[in-house]
């Protein structure tokens, strides 16, 4: 049977130490439980670093390098231009931590670059999708690949999508959903084949870490495996999962009224998908599938960055409108046909994250391979980790502050074009000359 833990371990890691080559080496040596499909940095106390992270149990072999190996890369090239922005889900990202909310600062900081590679839930909103084209979806477990130097992604239009869904208790649900895929077929003429229903439940049930991060809980992580089987020996490579979440009523409701709590859905919905990814070689997104009627919200006034997230039923529509912008993965030394692009970790010229949310592979990966760093200080999340806290020296590397996307995307504009970023600040800094 096939298992999935979210357990907490410790490394003795001092801050000279820490970057991912020297900390996932002493993360390979502890006795884990399965394989690690999702690390997140939760406590720091002198050299101890406490890590929560999601591990399944499976005979199954992994399509990708693990998360602990790294490539560097021996060069760079910004041609094309590319970045990654990155808002981790589940600790209420200020921007991007409600449904879809980042979109407009996505959009924005992709005007500057030839394509910008951001994580689903940043422009996730149910049954609305306004992502720009040279917005590349792709799942975080892929995102953290490509930045370690493990793949590559080819940009292209997806012209053929596969959905999993998970088997109702209620017809009607199954109905509703199918309804929604019809939809994008008649109107959108989007190719979604196969639509695959599961034997049995997948059971998930979402919950939060003692840190506050929001997290899950599954069973019938066999039925889903079964299903994506029959997705493999399809020709789809990009595949939309609903399956139900259970969360609490009393924390639905509290989310919902505006209270200070992480998106209670978000977490369980990446570990899902970080899971599917390690061991299948397609693009991913979820959506989830009601289990009440109740549960859609619908006449209630909400935040405003919730609201695409109240007016839908089906919560798949926009997620497979992202997987159509979903680059292909592929090996890192993979060969391209002529008159595609691969783009790799050697095209990478900046990475994008709150200030507040460094704790991850992206950063430290990042600071590995050399690839600037721009952290959005106006980005405030539930999180609480950052360069100070892992007393990560800045002087010296690539690691910029900015106030808020609009200061990124200009930061993005001048790494472009070359312009020195200490030119355009005030006081200006002394050269230091090099005496012989």
């Amino acid at each position: 049977m096939i298992q999935v833990y979210t357990k907490d371990f410790e490394i003795q890691c001092s801050p000279p130490q820490r970057t991912w080559r020297e900390i996932s080496q002493k993360i390979a040596a502890l006795p884990l439980p399965g394989v690690p499909i999702r690390l997140i940095l939760t406590k720091i106390e002198g050299d101890t670093l406490t890590f929560e992270s999601s591990f399944i149990d499976t005979d199954r072999k992994q399509v990708w390098s693990s998360l602990l190996d790294i490539n560097i890369r021996q060069r760079v090239s910004n041609q094309p231009f590319v970045a990654v922005s990155i808002i981790p889900t589940g600790v209420r990202a200020e921007i991007g931590g409600f449904a879809g909310d980042a979109t407009p600062s996505t959009n924005l900081l992709a005007s500057s670059c030839d394509y910008l590679v951001t994580n689903p839930n940043a422009v996730t909103a149910s049954d609305i999708y306004f992502g720009q084209d040279n917005v590349l979806y792709l799942e975080g477990n892929l995102i953290c690949q490509l930045l370690l130097g493990n793949i590559g992604v080819i940009p292209e239009k997806r012209k053929n999508i596969a959905a999993i869904i998970e088997k109702p208790k209620d017809e009607r649900f199954l109905n509703n959903v199918i309804n929604a895929l019809n939809g994008l077929r008649a109107v959108g003429g989007i190719n979604i084949d196969p639509v695959v229903v599961t034997g049995g439940p997948v059971e998930t049930a979402c919950t939060y870490s003692q840190y506050g991060n929001a997290s899950g809980e599954f069973k019938g992580m066999d039925e889903l495996m079964k299903a994506l089987d029959v997705v493999e020996n399809s020709s789809a490579r990009a595949v939309a999962l609903m399956t139900t979440l259970e969360v609490d009523d009393k924390i639905r409701q509290a989310y919902y009224r505006g209270e200070s709590i992480p998106n209670p859905w978000g977490g369980a919905e990446a570990i899902m998908t970080h899971m599917l990814t390690n061991f299948y070689p397609f693009t991913a997104a979820h959506a989830p599938l009601l289990l009440e009627w109740e549960h859609t919200g619908f006449g209630k006034l909400v935040d405003p960055r919730d609201g695409a997230e109240l007016i839908s039923s089906a919560y798949v529509c926009s997620p497979l409108n992202g997987l159509i912008n979903s680059p292909r993965p592929v090996r890192f030394d993979t060969p391209v046909a002529a008159g595609e692009t691969r783009i790799s970790v050697e095209n990478v010229s900046a990475v994008v994250m709150p200030e507040t949310t460094v704790g991850n592979i992206p950063f430290l990966a990042s600071l590995d391979q050399g690839v600037p760093v721009i952290l959005v200080k106006d980005n405030t999340t539930k999180y609480d980790i950052t360069p100070e806290r892992l007393q990560i020296e800045t002087q010296g590397n690539p690691i910029y502050r900015v106030n808020s996307y609009m200061e990124a995307a200009g930061l993005l504009l001048a790494l472009r074009n070359g312009i020195a970023v200490e030119s355009t600040i005030r006081p200006i800094p002394q050269l230091q000359p090099i005496f012989m």
